[in-house]
């Protein structure tokens, strides 16, 4: 409860010695444990610390409002504990539009398995999420990341192209053909500026823009025109082929699942990579879609 949150910084204070050892412990900047400290020592009329060279000591004061608050936190732990059991848990989730779900539902299933009355509700802002599903260039600042599987970028066919009889492209068989954009992407964007550096005059232009991958397969499959995309989405519309283009550098990325720095985001993630040597690797568990490098499970 957010009006215990001084009293668990005090504690923390006390027991680590300094501010900032305290902020490391709670995840939170040291302005905001001298803050709740500044906030109790207001409502108590007095200092519970004094600042010294070696660190804090603490007062008189401070040594009764720790002997005190120790039981008042365990109360209200017990208590939140209880209650957890009856109130469902919001478990917010950003799924980015360069990834498909397939490959999490195991760990959602998991999540479901492990904290039964939780509630997932998915969020087109990554910085409100509690998990994000995204390529790790792609999280936002300060979150936690588990990295599941490596892939490289191809160029997506409809299935009845000419091209597809060949097992890799070049340059030169991209003359005049369309492209589709995947603007929300900065691998596709690194790979596009890699054709256009290359291009020896093939002429591509863009036909069309899409707004997420699942769209974009669509359109690819509707004959509008090719697609900067991983190649793990091969497998995942028959309408569509992936091919590589050999004399370009290849543009890799590295997908996982993302949380927030906090106690509930790190539970949720742990639920969600628990007993797997290969973790969200879509519905059979053993490879990385797409047959790509899978990243073996470490504690987190």
């Amino acid at each position: 409860m957010d009006d215990l949150t001084p009293l668990r910084y005090f504690r923390a204070a006390y027991e680590m010695g300094t501010f900032s050892a305290a902020a490391r412990a709670c995840d939170v900047r040291q302005p905001s444990v001298s803050a709740a400290i500044a906030r109790l020592e207001q409502r108590y009329g007095g200092p519970v610390f004094r600042r010294g060279r070696d660190g804090l000591t603490p007062t008189a004061l401070g040594h009764e409002l720790y002997q005190q608050a120790g039981g008042v936190l365990a109360q209200m732990s017990q208590l939140e504990a209880r209650l957890k059991g009856h109130v469902a848990q919001t478990v917010r989730v950003f799924c980015a539009p360069d990834v498909l779900m397939a490959a999490f539902e195991d760990g959602l299933a998991r999540i479901r398995r492990a904290e039964p009355q939780a509630q997932f509700q998915f969020s087109e802002d990554p910085t409100q999420a509690d998990l994000h599903f995204a390529a790790e260039s792609c999280l936002p600042r300060g979150c936690g990341f588990h990295p599941l599987w490596q892939e490289r970028y191809g160029l997506g066919l409809p299935s009845g192209h000419p091209l597809v009889a060949k097992p890799q492209l070049t340059l030169a068989d991209l003359a005049d053909e369309a492209l589709i954009a995947r603007p929300y992407c900065p691998s596709a964007d690194r790979y596009l500026a890699e054709l256009a550096r290359d291009d020896g005059g093939t002429g591509l232009r863009v036909a069309a823009s899409a707004i997420h991958d699942a769209q974009l397969m669509d359109l690819v499959a509707a004959g509008l025109g090719m697609a900067l995309m991983p190649m793990s989405h091969g497998d995942a519309h028959r309408g569509i082929v992936l091919r590589e283009i050999s004399d370009v550098d290849p543009v890799t990325r590295v997908v996982g699942v993302g949380y927030r720095k906090t106690g509930f985001a790190d539970a949720m993630a742990r639920h969600f990579l628990s007993r797997q040597s290969f973790m969200g690797a879509g519905a059979g568990g053993g490879s990385a879609p797409g047959g790509g490098p899978a990243m073996t499970a470490e504690p987190m």
